[in-house]
């Protein structure tokens, strides 16, 4: 890439989330692999995303304080106008809102690239979903090329009407060596003071609903009697953590559950390391990335079969997957894997070999740039 990163396009990626999720470990994997002086993240002063690009050195701006800061337009055209910027890339529906104004404005290219897709995140009745759905699609004036994860939410695309040439699908994937992950059960029950030879169940992603972690929370209930030393670490922040915890208190499983907070890649990728079980017992997934790097590190895998999970990993060759909001199912997959040790580690070498062969960090941000430049070329073409 070297080679041509002088006819590459200026990027500006904006993203104005506050808690980090898969679609911020992209963002990061995407600007840490770029050219120098291509690429950029523009967010919020606190956001989790912001604050982990800082600690990586990598090009940072501030748009404001939150999403609704009648500063981030003003801020976003300075940039664009000062920076020389090309294309705006965002990552949620905040972001889309601003950028596509600005991008009006200032005659700049826009790409949205679709993590999740809101109908099939929050649920095709709810009203949010339905929000952001009608907002995502109501700003489209002068977006060139949507980027999207999975084949479920290419698929939710075409069905909003956006024409076949107008999406990209370009599933997430990771770069992780091992051998060079720091970790080991010992490491992790020293780390959250945990009885050794606890036998670790680990699941990783904002606490949000559709994260499912009332499912995993209430399948947990249901086999601790049958595997004494099961815990589980459920890593991440988000909106619904003191739901979680009354659920967890009430259960009586504040010894077996921990809700360990937001964690750094690096602490995060030990702790998949050092772990018995990854469990994603989501409602909704695009591509995520907690998957694909617990199975480059061999983790065993229990999951949903949601979304674009089934995309990634097959049941019972890569993963157990089962069905979404069947706390029963889940929790006979828990108790599978807590107990057949020699079936789980079978799963965790498959899905191994899965990630190393198929979801290449190297291929995906070939195949990004790509898209950025087909995307110039579009807006250049609509001028």
């Amino acid at each position: 890439m070297n080679d041509i990163s002088n006819f590459l396009p200026k990027v500006l990626i904006v993203d104005l989330s506050m808690d980090y999720g898969g679609s911020s470990s992209r963002v990061l994997s995407l600007m840490t692999k770029a050219p120098p002086g291509k690429i950029a993240l523009a967010g919020l002063r606190s956001s989790a995303i912001t604050q982990q690009a800082k600690q990586l050195n990598l090009p940072v701006h501030i748009l404001g304080q939150h999403k609704v800061d009648p500063h981030i337009l003003s801020h976003l055209m300075h940039l664009i106008r000062t920076q020389g910027y090309l294309i705006l890339d965002t990552q949620n529906i905040q972001s889309k809102f601003w950028a596509s104004i600005a991008a009006k404005l200032t005659n700049t290219t826009l790409v949205s690239t679709i993590n999740s897709w809101y109908a099939n995140e929050h649920g095709h009745s709810s009203i949010k979903g339905k929000i952001y759905t009608a907002l995502e699609l109501s700003t489209n004036w002068g977006l060139s090329l949507y980027i999207t994860v999975s084949e479920k939410d290419r698929q939710a695309l075409l069905r909003s009407k956006i024409t076949e040439d107008a999406i990209e699908l370009i599933h997430n994937a990771v770069e992780v060596d091992p051998a060079k992950i720091l970790g080991s059960p010992d490491w992790l029950c020293n780390k959250f003071d945990l009885p050794f030879q606890s036998l670790v169940c680990v699941a990783v992603g904002r606490l949000v609903q559709v994260k499912g972690y009332d499912i995993l929370i209430d399948a947990a209930q249901r086999i601790v009697s049958k595997v004494s030393e099961f815990i589980c670490i459920i890593v991440g922040e988000g909106e619904c953590k003191e739901a979680l915890r009354r659920q967890i208190q009430r259960a009586g499983l504040e010894n077996q559950i921990r809700l360990v907070g937001f964690q750094n890649r690096e602490t995060v990728l030990s702790i998949l390391k050092s772990s018995d079980i990854f469990v994603m017992p989501s409602r909704y997934e695009g591509t995520p990335i907690a998957l694909l790097e617990a199975a480059a590190l061999g983790c065993p895998i229990l999951a949903s079969s949601c979304g674009g999970i089934p995309e990634l990993v097959t049941n019972d060759v890569h993963a157990l997957l089962v069905q979404p909001n069947d706390s029963i199912a889940l929790a006979e997959g828990l108790l599978r894997l807590s107990t057949d040790r020699k079936y789980a580690h079978s799963l965790g070498q498959n899905a191994q070999q899965k990630v190393q062969k198929d979801f290449n960090i190297h291929a995906q941000v070939r195949n990004t740039w790509n898209a950025y430049q087909k995307a110039r070329s579009r807006h250049n073409k609509q001028a």
